[in-house]
Parts: C-alpha cells; sequence; structure tokens
C-alpha cells in the first residue's frame, strides 16, 4: 500500500468535506517553529517595560505643581537612563553577536514592528541621556551648560516614546503566527503598558524608599500603581476568557500555576490590597521596608508574567491543532 503524504491527506480530507479532520492534526508534528528565546528575552521586555513606564512618570513629576515631586522626576530619570544603558545589552546577548543590532539600524520600515522597535530604543536611549544630564546639571554634577537643554520638551519626547516601548513589545508578540500571541493581538499589548507602569511605579517607589523620599509622592506612585496593575488584573482576565483553547498553556498547568499564584495574587492582588491605603484619607505616612515588600511582589509578578507569556507561546507553536485550525 501507498503511504499518503500528509500533503495528500490535507487534500483529501479538505475534498471529502471533512474540514474539522483536515485541521486536527499534521501527522502530530508541530507546524511552527517555536522561537528559541530564553531569561534574556524575558529580561529585555521586563527591563523595557519599566525603563519606557519611568520615562512616562518622568514627564509627569515635571508637569506636577508639588515640588516634593522633584525627587521623582529625578529617580525616573537616573533610572531610565541606566535601564536604557542595560536594555540593548540584553538584546545583543540575545542576538549573538554585536554585529546583528548595527544591521537591525541600517534599515528603517514603517511596517515591521522589529525594525521599528529597535529604533525606538535607539531614540529612546538618546533623549533619556539628555534628561539625565539636565538632571546631573541640576544636581550640581555636570556642567550648567546642560540645564539650557529644553527640559520640557526633552520629557514630553521621552514619555511618547516611553509609552511607545511599554507596548511595542506586546505588539511584537502579537504580530507573529504563534497561536496564543495572535490570539492576544488586542490583549497583549495593553497588558503590557498596564504592567510596564504599574513596575515603573513599583521600582520608583523602591529607590525613593531607600533614599528617603517624601511619603506623598510614595503615595502618588502608589496610587498609580493601583489603578494600573487593576486594569491589568481586568485584562488578563478577559484575555483568559477569549483565548480559548489558544491560552491553555499560559492559563492551565503549571504555567497556569506560576501565573495565578506569582502574577495574579503575589504580584497584583497584594500589592492593590496594599496600595489600596493610599486613597484613604489617614493613609501610611511612613513608607519603608512594607513599602519595599510589596513593591518588590510588583516587580515579581510583572517578570513573572512575561516568562508564562514567552513559554506558554512556545507550548502554542508545537500543538499543531492550534496551528491548523482556521482563524476564528
Amino acid at each position: 500500500m501507498k503511504p499518503v503524504s500528509p500533503d495528500e491527506s490535507m487534500r483529501g480530507a479538505a475534498a471529502g468535506g471533512d474540514l474539522t479532520a483536515a485541521h486536527q492534526s499534521y501527522f502530530g508534528q508541530p507546524v511552527l517553529k517555536r522561537p528559541h528565546w530564553d531569561w534574556k528575552v524575558v529580561a529585555y521586555l521586563f527591563i523595557g517595560g519599566i525603563m519606557g513606564g519611568s520615562g512616562i512618570l518622568a514627564a509627569l513629576a515635571d508637569g506636577s505643581r508639588d515640588k516634593a515631586d522633584r525627587t521623582l522626576a529625578r529617580s525616573s530619570r537616573y533610572l531610565s537612563l541606566s535601564l536604557a544603558a542595560i536594555s540593548p545589552v540584553m538584546l545583543i546577548a540575545h542576538l549573538g553577536r554585536p554585529e546583528r543590532f548595527h544591521h537591525m539600524l541600517r534599515i528603517f520600515k514603517l511596517k515591521s514592528v522589529m525594525s521599528m522597535g529597535v529604533w525606538g530604543l535607539l531614540l529612546f536611549s538618546n533623549v533619556a541621556l539628555v534628561n539625565a544630564a539636565h538632571q546631573l546639571a541640576e544636581d550640581g554634577k555636570a556642567p550648567r551648560a546642560f540645564r539650557a537643554l529644553p527640559r520640557a520638551a526633552v520629557g514630553l519626547m521621552q514619555a511618547g516614546l516611553g509609552a511607545f516601548m511599554a507596548g511595542y513589545t506586546g505588539v511584537l508578540l502579537s504580530a507573529t503566527a504563534i497561536p496564543l500571541w495572535a490570539k492576544g493581538k488586542r490583549h497583549i499589548p495593553a497588558i503590557s503598558v498596564c504592567s510596564s507602569v504599574a513596575s515603573a511605579c513599583a521600582a520608583n517607589a523602591i529607590v525613593l524608599a531607600l533614599v528617603g523620599g517624601p511619603a506623598r509622592t510614595i503615595s502618588k506612585l502608589e496610587r498609580l500603581e493601583f489603578v494600573a496593575a487593576c486594569a491589568e488584573a481586568v485584562l488578563l482576565l478577559h484575555f483568559r476568557r477569549h483565548a480559548g483553547e489558544s491560552g491553555e498553556a499560559m492559563f492551565s498547568g503549571h504555567l497556569g500555576q506560576s501565573l495565578r499564584n506569582f502574577t495574579l495574587i503575589g504580584g497584583l492582588a497584594l500589592p492593590m490590597a496594599h496600595n489600596g491605603m493610599a486613597f484613604a484619607p489617614l493613609r501610611p505616612t511612613q513608607h519603608g521596608l512594607r513599602t519595599i515588600l510589596v513593591s518588590a511582589l510588583t516587580l515579581m509578578g510583572g517578570y513573572v508574567f512575561r516568562y508564562v507569556l514567552i513559554e506558554a507561546g512556545k507550548a502554542s507553536a508545537d500543538d499543531p491543532q492550534l496551528a491548523l485550525r482556521p482563524p476564528q
């Protein structure tokens, strides 16, 4: 008996009217090539989110009339620049050779999410450098000539680029053929932005708590983090209902348990319970170890979310049924 090839099997099922059978399997073999992404990509996404969120916080602090918020402007500017220096290193480490990063800068394509992301990272890094130089001049640690830089304009540029960096990684994932990521094309970018803002608030709250920053500024960060975390939780739960079978790897099994324990409960619910007190009339006036621990939980939740998202995407790529199912 002549063996039937996979292509003939698929054509035969379709010709016989059994379209469901044609999209059930490819002889049990993966149809898509899973992305070979490891912890370096997860770290790149995580660092990029905090970096972009800190750029937004710097602009908000600049626009505040409360002089106490100048400490937030200072911490977010320095944090943005520090992470902007680390982020390309993580990307180059993932690419394997530095020249690959250089070659990506030789092309500018508006229709390429990856090309826009690399150029966005480059522009953000330069704007963060200018903004940090202005801050150094204000702190008396750089020539006073840097104070002549247009702080307001540069701050708005950094905020815009920061919002782009916070969401572009979600767009990058959802623009692929990986079933889970493609299914989340409306959810993943929005979740990424909310998670980035919450993580940036947590990171800056840790910095301010360590240096003895103003209590009312830290309370403002906690309120903003609360709002961002609420939005992230709602979007995650809605994505769980929307993803269907494509989201099983993310919301069930050991990855689903990690997402539930370390992100939904540890990284969102517990910090929200604490940060909700920032809205109370008699809110805490001291921000020390408790603020640091709660903010660390938020950062943990943001990192685990990205780890689970990457690993679950790999698992969905290995499932031929998900890859061959017609779009819904």
